[in-house]
């Protein structure tokens, strides 16, 4: 199914697509090395190369993907700070997983709590019932973030991947529909 990525609006952020020079303010560092994992956490500027083609990333069939974007006085649109993307789709759970990252120049403000559970909200109504975010062995930001969204761990994969030759675990975790909008009740009635 194509999905078109939609405007979202919180109280502090304005969620959209974003331009290439959006996503090269984003990831001005890389992220790869800012997760903790390994114990490998260092600020290095992002390779723009790495970064070409995220803009259209949305185009795909199955994804929607967000700039976070600080609102200014009213609603004009500010700096962006972050990234919000839901792809991944689980027919047998009817879910879609939602991946993210913020610019460490606005760690720990809340901004992707609070720009997950706008879109969360928007893919519930969409039709999806479950919602997947996973981390990987290290990432304690990440774990912490989507505890503070009530999501559970529910698959853990072993050795999914490699990092400088040491095996690194994944972790999935879920969120129903019914336990977002019990977490959330001021969004069961907009």
């Amino acid at each position: 199914m194509k999905y078109i990525t939609p405007t979202l609006e919180t109280k502090r952020l304005i969620l959209k697509r974003g331009s290439l020079e959006d996503f090269q303010k984003v990831y001005e560092y890389d992220f790869r090395r800012l997760r903790d994992i390994c114990g490998e956490f260092e600020f290095v500027k992002q390779d723009p190369a790495a970064i070409a083609g995220f803009e259209t990333y949305a185009d795909e069939d199955d994804a929607m993907d967000w700039i976070l974007y600080l609102k200014e006085s009213g609603a004009s649109v500010g700096a962006p700070i972050g990234n919000l993307t839901a792809d991944r789709i689980r027919p047998d759970l009817n879910a879609i997983e939602l991946a993210f990252n913020v610019h460490p120049h606005h760690w720990g403000n809340g901004y992707i709590v609070e720009a997950c559970i706008a879109a969360m909200d928007y893919l519930f109504r969409l039709g999806f019932d479950n919602i997947i975010c996973g981390y990987s062995e290290g990432n304690k930001k990440s774990k912490r973030v989507g505890e503070k969204m009530g999501f559970e761990l529910f698959e853990v994969k072993e050795n999914a991947w490699m990092k400088n030759g040491v095996p690194i675990t994944d972790y999935d975790c879920i969120l129903s529909k019914e336990k977002f909008y019990r977490l959330n009740p001021d969004y069961q009635n907009n």
